[in-house]
């Protein structure tokens, strides 16, 4: 196949035709999420990309905002992939104090004992703070530079 072919193009052991069950099998068994309306894309370096069909699918430059990254040990999701998936989650979902998330939001890693990725929720709001992953002692921080607080 080509390589401007969508369906022949791999990432990692992932066809591209095959992304967008992969990415939906990956939500439900990290996140315990099945999300309904909605379609992945995967482009370059395995970024996700959700987006809803539409009439402007043939001229659209891009498809969809960027909602995470398939990684070799799982699903990383960007903030608005958090959003998104974070008010279904049934599982791997932390919750911060104030404290502690506005330390992440200014890009510092979380003292948890958890293994994984896990999305992060502001206690007490409606409001997540994107996704980590937990290597048994700490929470690895992947807020991008350009939207961390500053202090």
């Amino acid at each position: 196949m080509s390589k401007d072919s969508p369906s022949g193009q791999r990432h990692g052991r992932v066809l591209r035709s095959e992304a967008e069950e992969t990415v939906k099998e990956m939500l439900k068994e990290q996140f315990g999420v099945d999300v309904e309306g909605v379609r992945f894309y995967v482009g370059g370096k395995g970024r996700v990309y959700a987006y809803k069909e539409c009439e402007f699918d043939e001229i659209a430059k891009h498809k969809g905002i960027y909602f995470g990254t398939l990684e070799r040990d799982g699903l990383r999701l960007s903030i608005e992939g958090s959003f998104i998936v974070g008010k279904l989650a049934r599982k791997n979902v932390i919750e911060l104090d104030d404290e502690s998330a506005v330390r992440w939001l200014a890009g510092e890693d979380v003292e948890v004992s958890v293994r994984g990725y896990w999305i992060l929720k502001w206690r007490g709001r409606d409001y997540f703070l994107g996704c980590g992953r937990g290597n048994g002692a700490i929470l690895r921080n992947f807020v991008p530079k350009d939207r961390r607080l500053q202090m």
